[in-house]
């Protein structure tokens, strides 16, 4: 686990520097860097990203010439398209009876994001950018390539929850750098993650509409799913995007820092709470552990970049896409380990049906309405016009 973070931890500050210094996106903030875990975990996985972003830029061209999508939907087709290829493989290999690896890129936000990002760039900056990333990637891969060794994993190989060193990561067993530690079983089925991961971010795109406010792509349902794994992931969420929030604030009234500069910062703060977090609390899931600290860490920045009416939406947004994707999750999958909730008796509905009520309450009192246009237009210099 400790290997994962430091190759994140190092992409993410490299990213924001990057970014300072050049202008370059590098693919998004969290882009290269889980990327190059993914492809250590599985070398698959690039060829894989290669062509769902091949994909999801040739999709958002289109769209864009032959629609009048720009700006936030932009992003959203280019997610939608770019998860296509992974999908598509999902599907083949389900039917097939075959297994399919736990970072398969199945539904995954990250072709989009490179894609889109690429797309957004001045053509100028193109080349350069393009230049950045590969290097990037290949450092980071190259830097947890040598650290996967057979010597490091006999000293400080069970340290922390195995995740390179895994059984189930290539690079440990390409390396003969593997950990002797039994693997964590799988919480619900791909095809309910799956679903459950769409109807979540189309859920969570209608609050961004609705109310303004960034509740997070697949933050909420990657939660619900965690909780059900093991309750102690939930309080590192807290305790992680908490503190990333306190260093985000404290960083921008310092240096005046923002945008994906101050994000990528926030989000290697927050990963790095994930080792001496998951030393305290009795956490075996080495992955979802890290995934949480980059769960966090968005969240901390996106509330951080609300306005302060706004960000009193966040964790009731977030929580009204949580509890139902908890509730339908725990329908097809039962807890492991020390997951929550262990039935789906009357305590749990009614608590749940609580939860869901306040977040819907606190939404309608602090949300911002937008004007309507006959307002605007009564208030309007152009109004005179109309006036006898």
């Amino acid at each position: 686990m400790w290997i994962a973070v430091l190759v994140l931890v190092v992409g993410f500050l490299a990213v924001a520097t990057v970014t300072q210094l050049f202008g370059y996106r590098l693919g998004g903030t969290i882009t290269v860097p889980v990327l190059a875990v993914y492809t250590l975990w599985e070398f698959v996985t690039l060829p894989v990203f290669l062509l769902s972003t091949v994909t999801a830029y040739v999709g958002l061209s289109l769209f864009r010439r032959r629609t009048l999508v720009y700006g936030r939907d932009e992003l959203v087709a280019a997610i939608l398209v770019g998860s296509l290829v992974p999908l598509g493989m999902f599907l083949i290999l389900l039917e097939a009876g075959s297994a399919v690896g736990d970072v398969a890129f199945i539904g995954s936000i990250l072709p989009g994001l490179a894609a889109y990002n690429y797309y957004r760039l001045d053509p100028e900056l193109r080349r350069g950018d393009l230049l950045a990333t590969v290097g990037l990637f290949v450092a980071l891969f190259g830097l947890g390539w040598l650290l996967v060794s057979p010597d490091l994993v006999v000293r400080y190989g069970l340290a922390t929850p195995p995740v390179l060193f895994s059984r189930t990561a290539d690079v440990a067993q390409y390396r003969a750098a593997v950990v002797d530690r039994a693997l964590v079983p799988v919480v619900v089925p791909r095809a309910i993650a799956v679903s459950l991961f769409a109807a979540g971010f189309a859920l969570s795109e209608v609050f961004r509409e609705r109310y303004g406010v960034r509740v997070g792509v697949i933050v909420p349902v990657l939660l619900a799913l965690y909780l059900l794994a093991n309750r102690w992931l939930l309080v590192m969420y807290v305790i992680a995007g908490v503190f990333a929030f306190g260093f985000a604030q404290t960083v921008h009234y310092l240096t005046l820092r923002y945008g994906r500069v101050l994000l990528g910062v926030t989000i290697a703060v927050a990963v790095s709470t994930v080792v001496p977090l998951s030393l305290t609390f009795p956490v075996e899931r080495g992955l979802s552990a890290i995934f949480v600290g980059i769960l966090a860490g968005v969240t901390a920045y996106n509330a951080h970049a609300s306005p302060p009416i706004e960000r009193r939406l966040v964790v009731p947004l977030q929580l009204a896409v949580f509890v139902p994707s908890l509730l339908v999750a725990r329908l097809f999958g039962p807890p492991v380990d020390r997951g929550v909730p262990e039935t789906l008796g009357p305590t749990t509905l009614a608590v749940a049906g609580l939860l869901l009520a306040l977040s819907v309450a606190t939404a309608r009192v602090y949300v911002v309405r937008k004007p309507s246009d006959r307002e605007v237009r009564s208030e309007s210099v152009l109004s005179l016009e109309d006036r006898p």
